[in-house]
């Protein structure tokens, strides 16, 4: 779009620079529609598949976090019989984590966390005068083998669509910037190094985005994306 303004904006080009303008603007276009063939089949998929996955995944942990909380105030009713019973009492039941850290355990772990916990409810379940509660250890199996299941399909389907796809963006950005630097290297036969830089936008601070004048926190923006 740059080359596009300065053909049609600016007189000082000469007719040898003008045509070699022209003939940029193809090879630019080429360039440009690769990439955005890749990143459009890119962008379709993260917005199904992968998206879809991953908002499963936080529904799966929270059920998973209100399922060991729902445990938790069962048990602690009857954590002095629980003491008697496992070494630990009812921490023991969450191996031994605070019920903070079994909250932000993460997917494998919540996973694993729910299935220990499962195994531990079970064995006390109506021993020592405490309730049966095997229908506790299921629900916690059940939260344990949803997250299980999408951390599975996600290694098995999801990841292999998604390889494949990302590499063919990273292809097409690597194949735009030496297209870039092929086409520099053709202008400077006719224009001078600040016309050529003219040409592209400026960066922001860390060279990650394009600056815009009119945002100020541009800088602080990315700061804390990063962050």
């Amino acid at each position: 779009m740059t080359i596009d303004a300065h053909i049609a904006h600016n007189d000082r080009l000469t007719d040898a620079q003008r045509s070699l303008l022209f003939a940029e603007q193809t090879a630019g276009v080429m360039l440009i529609s690769g990439l955005e063939r890749a990143t459009g089949a890119y962008s379709t998929f993260l917005y199904s598949g992968h998206m879809r996955i991953r908002a499963e995944l936080r529904v799966a942990n929270y059920l998973a976090d209100v399922q060991m909380l729902e445990t938790q105030g069962l048990l602690l009713p009857h954590r002095r019989t629980i003491a008697q019973l496992i070494s630990g009492g009812v921490s023991a039941v969450f191996s031994k984590k605070p019920m903070s850290r079994v909250l932000r355990a993460g997917h494998a772990l919540t996973a694993k966390l729910a299935h220990d916990a499962a195994a531990e409810v079970s064995k006390i379940s109506g021993v020592g005068g405490l309730p049966v509660m095997t229908e506790v250890a299921d629900r916690l199996d059940v939260v344990g083998d949803r997250i299980d299941g999408l951390l599975e399909k996600l290694d098995t389907e999801i990841e292999p669509q998604r390889r494949p796809l990302k590499l063919a963006v990273e292809r097409a950005v690597l194949e735009l910037r030496e297209g870039l630097e092929q086409m520099d290297g053709r202008l400077r036969a006719e224009f001078t190094p600040l016309f050529i830089e003219s040409l592209y936008p400026e960066l922001s601070r860390r060279a990650r985005a394009v600056a815009d004048d009119e945002d100020e926190d541009d800088d602080e923006t990315e700061s804390a994306e990063e962050a």
